[in-house]
């Protein structure tokens, strides 16, 4: 019966929104490592990621934006099927947010910085969309990975999966630890060479990519585990 249920929940494991997820996310980042090359007038070290939507090359930005999106998309499509418990559906429920927050964050392009007040509606909402993604990313990670951690179609992945419950987090607060510390005693004004608020966030973005593609890549071989198991009870 115990390995009946496993077996019907491991086939529901979507291969397919997994790879996605790695293929969507890993895309991402490929692009903003382009956009580095296409706009040598933008210093990656004080010119925050959003700044490279206005301008030249603005379309590839903002098309970066709604790619990450899909990759959470594809996230939520797989998980849906395999969270359990109030864990779980919380996780679930905070990571559809960071897909509407990352594709607000593609449609509604930034104000120029420095931002001053008050800012256009589209900046505010730019604002908005992505300071909720950035910020709720983490903890959906850490709830689903957790989650998946007791679901029995996952014990192949169990270790992994509580090592890497953490990682966005820890983006996260490296981000925010660095900005205490060394950018805002600079003012709320601090803006230009030498302030560094460009590679601190592009960090904290990496640990968000590791998290998909670890996970999307943990889903694909649980489900080809079970696969096999049931061939071989065959």
């Amino acid at each position: 019966m115990a390995s009946a249920a496993v077996a019907s929940t491991s086939a529901a494991i979507s291969t397919r929104a997994a790879r996605l997820a790695i293929v969507a996310i890993a895309s991402y980042q490929i692009l903003l490592i382009a956009l580095i090359f296409l706009r040598p007038d933008l210093a990656p070290s004080w010119h925050t990621i959003s700044e490279w939507a206005i301008g030249p090359y603005g379309w590839i930005m903002s098309g970066a934006f709604l790619i990450s999106a899909i990759s959470y998309a594809a996230l939520f499509v797989m998980l849906k099927p395999q969270l359990h418990g109030s864990l779980g559906r919380i996780g679930l429920g905070i990571l559809l947010m960071c897909v509407i927050g990352a594709t607000g964050v593609g449609i509604c392009t930034t104000d120029p910085m420095p931002l001053h007040s008050p800012l256009s509606t589209r900046g505010t909402l730019h604002v908005i969309f992505g300071t909720g993604q950035l910020v709720l990313l983490p903890f959906a990670a850490l709830l689903i990975n957790l989650s998946l951690a007791r679901n029995e179609a996952w014990r192949s992945a169990r270790r992994v999966l509580l090592w890497t419950a953490g990682l966005p987090l820890f983006g996260f607060l490296s981000f925010a630890v660095y900005s205490a510390i060394f950018v805002f005693p600079l003012g709320p004004d601090a803006y230009g060479p030498g302030v560094n608020i460009g590679w601190p966030p592009r960090f904290t973005f990496l640990t968000y990519m590791l998290w998909v593609v670890i996970l999307g890549w943990q889903a694909t071989s649980c489900s080809r585990r079970v696969a096999t198991e049931n061939h071989a009870k065959g």
